[in-house]
């Protein structure tokens, strides 16, 4: 069961950044409840576009059906509001005689064969929020070890949502500051107490560079300066903050911007519990967004690459994922791998790292 659960959380806690993944926590939290479908949902009238929607074994069509045409009308709504933040509520708080027989949420809910209802109230400003399941048939109600079960899972869904609301924020100012940069792949690392829960490969391609260092407990800087920029984002990142680091490689000019975050949420009477997750995004951004191509040609005759090497290492000076240049060629990943691996061997190198570090002195020849 700690296994499953630990699952859940990883997904969870990915799924802040990756969105989709959203479905495979749910359903993972589906499977040790033992329940049917789940829901996690944030939703504000006035700003309809800002809404989040995540549901597992609940039919898609479910929520835009909801939303546009029974929300308003919902008396169980303001019921929810006025229950405890984070705190169990069912059907017996949540609905009464009257609405049961009146209003017509009810005869949607069949339909999507959404039955008894356990969830909570995440409810933040004006932004409705909810995290809920549904039993597998109607009237099995939810047993003492269920909403037990549930009861973990509550500060958990909690934090990932709203976390989810910041990052998607931060991604959308980016995006409006520089959509250059809105658009840039971004490596994300999960690190657990004294271990690497998960690194994604973008995050390896970044690593390569050299500037930032992998630790078992954080992320570190070649420039002291500048490292300690990240060790007190860290320290905010595991007391609930939400710190954005800009650091610049001066060797390179390439920017980095980090954003840490703790999905790790406070004990019940307030105090600061020990962090289980630190949760780090990366995003890379150069001063000169391509290569030169005076440089690789350089590279190219000195070293005799072929035109597909030449081509993949100029994609990796440009601070371009292997797998956006193989999805743009058309080509499969394992191919590009391939070609990369070949053009650093005939230059003598065996990484990423050696390579921005031999395109700076052939950069420096060519001035």
């Amino acid at each position: 069961m700690t296994k499953d659960f630990d699952l859940f959380l990883t997904q969870l806690y990915e799924a802040v950044e990756h969105p989709e993944l959203f479905e495979d926590a749910l359903l993972t939290a589906s499977d040790l409840l033992r329940a049917s479908g789940m829901h996690l949902y944030t939703y504000d009238a006035a700003k309809p576009e800002e809404r989040l929607n995540y549901v597992a074994r609940i039919d898609p069509s479910f929520e835009p059906e909801y939303t546009e045409n029974y929300f308003a009308h919902d008396y169980r709504i303001d019921r929810v509001n006025r229950s405890p933040y984070g705190q169990i509520i069912t059907d017996a708080e949540m609905t009464t005689e009257y609405g049961l027989k009146t209003n017509p949420i009810h005869q949607l809910l069949p339909k999507f064969e959404v039955y008894d209802l356990m969830g909570t109230n995440l409810t933040k400003g004006d932004n409705f929020g909810w995290f809920g399941v549904s039993s597998l048939n109607p009237g099995d109600g939810f047993s003492p070890l269920q909403r037990k079960m549930f009861e973990s899972m509550i500060p958990h869904a909690s934090r990932a949502l709203h976390y989810r609301q910041r990052v998607r924020s931060l991604e959308m100012r980016l995006s409006l500051k520089d959509s250059v940069t809105g658009n840039l792949p971004f490596g994300l690392i999960i690190f657990t107490q004294y271990d690497i829960n998960s690194i994604n490969p973008r995050a390896l391609e970044i690593l390569e560079h050299g500037f930032l260092r992998l630790r078992k407990t954080g992320i570190s800087c070649s420039d002291r300066k500048q490292n300690k920029k990240l060790e007190e984002a860290q320290i905010s990142a595991l007391v609930g903050g939400l710190p954005i680091v800009n650091l610049t490689d001066e060797r390179t000019g390439t920017t980095y911007l980090i954003q840490m975050f703790n999905p790790k949420p406070q004990a019940s009477d307030g105090s600061l519990e020990t962090a289980q997750y630190l949760a780090v995004k990366i995003m890379m951004t150069s001063a000169t967004a391509n290569a030169d191509p005076a440089v690789i040609e350089k590279l190219t005759d000195v070293f005799r690459l072929s035109k597909a090497e030449s081509h993949v290492i100029s994609a990796v000076l440009s601070n371009t994922s292997l797998q956006d240049y193989a999805q743009d060629r058309s080509v499969r990943l394992d191919t590009v791998r391939k070609q990369l691996k070949s053009a650093l061997y005939k230059m003598g190198i065996n990484s990423q790292k050696q390579l921005f570090q031999l395109y700076e002195v052939f950069r420096s020849f060519s001035r």
